[in-house]
């Protein structure tokens, strides 16, 4: 683990990650208790299934329980790239989690497919760049932020799409011609109808690019169990 201190800029921010990939499925805050990450719902791989990729936006583990082993299990389905993210660990700290090649490289990373610049985070409402307040369960706070400059600075360049985590409550909004979309929690969703805290089926996502076209879907995946 490392300490928020210790982490350089060169660190924080990725870079970019080019891939041939039209399908992409993203999913975070699946917070397994297996380190071999055994406990994510095998809904989770029927919903990727045909993905060309498939993006982890962070929190795959509880407490001090990483759960990378889920991207391997992730990984038999598709090609698989993460970000790292801010954990609250079993002393209380808050920590970074280790990145792992350019498999988990990252608090934030940007992902160009289809003609589109994917910016991937756990948590927009952390560096690196601006904060964006992102409520737990709730949306992104953009009122009045110039959300192209802001998004630029976090990402170290322009971004078409912006794939986040953190608030396990899925969602889809438009901003400066910015999409942001959200995934939701696969086992501990929020939103309307949702009890927080509470484990249960919840969603994944699915996001098209084609040509500088996107499209994006949420997957329940209480319909595929």
């Amino acid at each position: 683990m490392t300490t928020v201190e210790q982490l350089s800029d060169e660190q924080a921010m990725a870079g970019v990650t080019s891939v041939t990939a039209r399908r992409i499925g993203l999913l975070g805050d699946d917070h397994n208790e297996q380190e071999d990450g055994s406990d994510l719902p095998a809904e989770v791989l029927a919903a990727f299934d045909g993905v060309d990729l498939i993006v982890h936006l962070g929190h795959m583990g509880s407490g001090d329980v990483l759960g990378r082993g889920v991207l391997d299990r992730l990984a038999k389905v598709a090609p698989v790239l993460a970000v790292r993210d801010y954990l609250t660990n079993g002393a209380k700290q808050l920590v970074i989690t280790p990145g792992d090649g350019e498999r988990v490289a990252g608090l934030t990373r940007v992902i160009a497919a289809g003609g589109v610049r994917i910016g991937a985070v756990h948590n927009p409402g952390r560096g690196p760049g601006p904060e964006i307040e992102t409520p737990p369960g709730g949306l992104p706070e953009l009122h009045g932020v110039a959300v192209g400059e802001v998004l630029a600075a976090k990402f170290g360049g322009p971004v078409d799409v912006v794939a986040y985590a953190g608030s396990h409550r899925a969602a889809t909004l438009l901003a400066d011609g910015v999409l942001f979309v959200n995934p939701g929690s696969p086992t501990y969703p929020k939103g309307p109808g949702r009890v927080a805290g509470e484990w249960a089926l919840g969603t994944v996502g699915i996001l098209d690019v084609a040509d500088g076209v996107v499209a994006f879907e949420t997957v329940e995946l209480s319909l595929l169990s």
